[in-house]
């Protein structure tokens, strides 16, 4: 019976983590501990990592191709001017693609088109006319989906999961509430032909499972724009200008081009460098196209096995981990944190595996405390059981 009891319980509490964990992952934030762990889990692949062929890409950057439009207050009244990317140029650009040949095999536009200026006219005919192209819309403050005014063309979320108010780009997200797909994911749609669809914290792309948010690698770095011998430096849409339509045309053709800010206004902090926000657009799509966290069985059987490990530990005395670490340290300092501590230098083994087979990182710190907790209260209430059998014992003696 008490065997029994014992698996009944293993079973139940390794279910309720599986499902803590699907929870913890769907999450934009991390807990401080963890990030030190994914960065250097994801620094062991940094020298390693799969680069793509760079004559796949064009990137085109508009960090100083600007004009200044007219800047309004809440009311409708002017108050100045503001900077937003040169539309006549984009337009310039677009009508040498449209009469091209060979077009680029795909087009992506990340500019924040919400303010209207003179060349809108032009640019939306320009625009219109391509249909492997697809801009970016935001997410406003009122949480509200923010669309560009060129509501004929495709478009997709380009925002990112922030940490907190605090921190940078760690993890990404595929589809914003139910059904609002983020721009990397419209773009392998486009390009494989396969629909996607959200179940929970997970989404299926086509025969593929994959989790909804998390935490990805970066295969292009923002060092690599910079870097000459790789291949990946952006041209100024200026100065591509200064070439002929059929140059242009050659330049492009058959490629995927990501057109953008790429080293001015458009920063952000990712777990290894500062890196431009369509470079993270990019990677994002290279996460998906190479399937860098896609669930299967494999991976939810390596949790499960450690997870009823883990709650084996939680219902049984004896956690070795627990006891080495307080042979290592004075019972006063490790009475409170060995036992946490254990369970959280288990997980983070288990998290570092995950990321070697799966790229998919755990909430190791959050986890943890689950399992500790679990514990404790077995702890408290197996002592609770003796104490009350004690008393029964001292009664039957005396009688």
């Amino acid at each position: 019976m008490k065997k029994f009891l014992l698996i009944s319980l293993i079973f139940i509490n390794t279910i309720m983590m599986m499902i803590i964990t699907c929870y913890l992952m769907k999450l934009p934030w991390l807990a401080s501990d963890e990030k030190f762990l994914i960065w250097s889990t994801t620094a062991m692949n940094f020298a390693t990592r799969d680069r793509p062929d760079s004559e796949d890409f064009v990137l085109i950057n508009t960090s100083y191709d600007l004009e200044l439009i007219d800047r309004y207050d809440e009311f409708g009244f002017p108050v100045g001017n503001q900077a937003i990317t040169d539309r006549q140029k984009l337009a310039q650009f677009f009508h040498a693609l449209n009469s091209a040949n060979e077009k680029p095999r795909y087009i992506i536009t990340d500019i924040h088109f919400v303010d209207s200026s003179l060349a809108d006219q032009q640019l939306a005919e320009e625009l219109y006319q391509l249909d492997n192209v697809i801009l970016s819309a935001h997410i406003n403050q009122q949480g509200n989906l923010e669309l560009p005014i060129f509501d004929q063309a495709d478009y997709g979320i380009s925002d990112y999961l922030i940490g907190s108010a605090f921190d940078g780009v760690y993890k990404y997200q595929l589809i914003h509430g139910d059904s609002i797909k983020l721009l990397p994911l419209k773009v392998f749609e486009a390009l494989s032909q396969q629909s996607s669809v959200r179940f929970g914290p997970f989404v299926k792309i086509g025969p593929q499972w994959t989790m909804n948010n998390f935490i990805m690698n970066y295969r292009i770095l923002q060092k690599d724009i910079y870097d000459l011998e790789a291949g990946f430096n952006p041209v100024s849409l200026g100065e591509l200008l200064y070439l002929s339509d059929e140059d242009i045309q050659q330049f492009v053709a058959g490629k995927i081009v990501v057109v953008g800010d790429f080293f001015e206004n458009d920063m952000h902090e990712t777990v290894l460098e500062v890196t431009a926000g369509p470079l993270i657009l990019l990677n994002a799509f290279l996460t998906i196209k190479h399937g860098d966290t896609v669930v299967n069985f494999w991976f939810f059987l390596l949790i499960a096995m450690t997870y009823a490990f883990l709650s084996y530990l939680a219902f049984v005395e004896g956690d070795i981990i627990e006891k080495y670490i307080n042979k290592l340290l004075s019972k006063n300092i490790t009475r409170y944190i060995a036992g946490f501590a254990s369970y959280f230098l288990s997980l983070i083994f288990i998290s570092i595996c995950s990321y070697l087979l799966f790229n998919i990182h755990i909430n190791v710190f959050f986890m943890a405390i689950a399992f500790y907790t679990v514990d404790r209260l077995a702890g408290y209430f197996l002592h609770r059981r003796g104490s009350v059998l004690e008393i029964m014992n001292f009664g039957e003696t005396n009688s």
